[in-house]
């Protein structure tokens, strides 16, 4: 059985995002694309581009220490969007990250127009402090 588009378009982008390929990563975002990632830590906000959600991403790798690690554990696709969930790990500066996140990617045009990212926010927080 084939993937639905919007399927393949999101494992595209996590893919690229785990090789370190930023170009790819905002090719997939529409020009005024919104990132959302609620929280009262240093990385939560509103990201609006391509541009301001590859520095959001950028920022986390390294305020990780480079060690930001996604287990993706499916995709699920449909006309809409995709929905992602996936464990996202990291150690650095004594802090662990170790929590399951759900990314639902709404989509339209063969582009992720808005991000809705629901992690463990305690947990983002406090690493991200």
């Amino acid at each position: 059985m084939n993937e639905h588009p919007n399927t393949v378009l999101a494992r595209t982008m996590v893919d690229a995002f785990s090789r370190g390929d930023l170009a790819t990563v905002a090719a997939a975002f529409a020009s005024d694309a919104v990132w959302d990632l609620p929280g009262r830590g240093t990385v939560a906000g509103r990201y609006v581009g391509p541009d301001a959600i590859i520095g959001f991403l950028a920022t986390a790798y390294e305020r990780s220490g480079g060690t930001l690690k996604l287990d993706v554990f499916d995709i699920l696709g449909n006309d809409w969007g995709a929905v992602q969930v996936q464990r996202v790990t990291a150690e650095h500066g004594g802090r662990t990250l170790d929590c399951v996140e759900v990314l639902a990617h709404e989509m339209a045009a063969g582009k992720i127009v808005r991000t809705y990212h629901r992690p463990d926010q305690h947990a983002i927080d406090a690493f991200f402090a």
